[in-house]
């Protein structure tokens, strides 16, 4: 199961770490902005759960900025966040992929050292790497005639 604080584990060990307290304080920073430069945001509640809105594009509508220059630091906000939500989604998947690569690096070491003990597996054993070995066959030419 993925859980969220993997994700901080992912974004710390990435070296992202830096980058999350600079957004954060942006987000922070737009916040108290809009609050104080847009009458139509009456509290530092709603100019958290406005931004919060703009960042994760919900958009609901039950707060919005009025003024230009509220617009003007939301548009920053959004620039700002689409980027770094796109690292961060990047840097997820990547790690995410090199657990599936490391998963498949594992197995392929256990079938090529069985294959160099053969002499001592029991004919189950042999069985089993048989039926491994058409599978991982089965598997690979298909996708061989699906991508020529």
């Amino acid at each position: 199961m993925f859980r969220l604080r993997m994700i901080g584990k992912i974004i710390r060990s990435a070296g992202l770490g830096h980058i999350s307290l600079a957004f954060l304080l942006i987000f922070l920073v737009c916040a108290a902005l809009i609050w104080a430069l847009d009458p139509s945001i009456e509290t530092g509640e709603d100019a958290l759960w406005f931004c919060f809105q703009a960042v994760t594009t919900i958009g609901f509508g039950d707060v919005v900025a009025t003024s230009l220059a509220g617009r003007i630091v939301l548009v920053c906000l959004s620039i700002v966040s689409v980027f770094y939500l796109a690292v961060v989604t990047g840097v997820v998947v990547a790690y995410c992929n090199e657990l599936v690569r490391a998963q498949s690096n594992r197995s392929s070491v256990q079938f090529l050292d069985q294959l160099e003990h053969l002499e001592e597996l029991s004919p189950e054993e042999l069985a089993a790497l048989s039926a491994r070995a058409r599978a991982f066959r089965k598997g690979h030419s298909g996708r061989n005639r699906a991508n020529p």
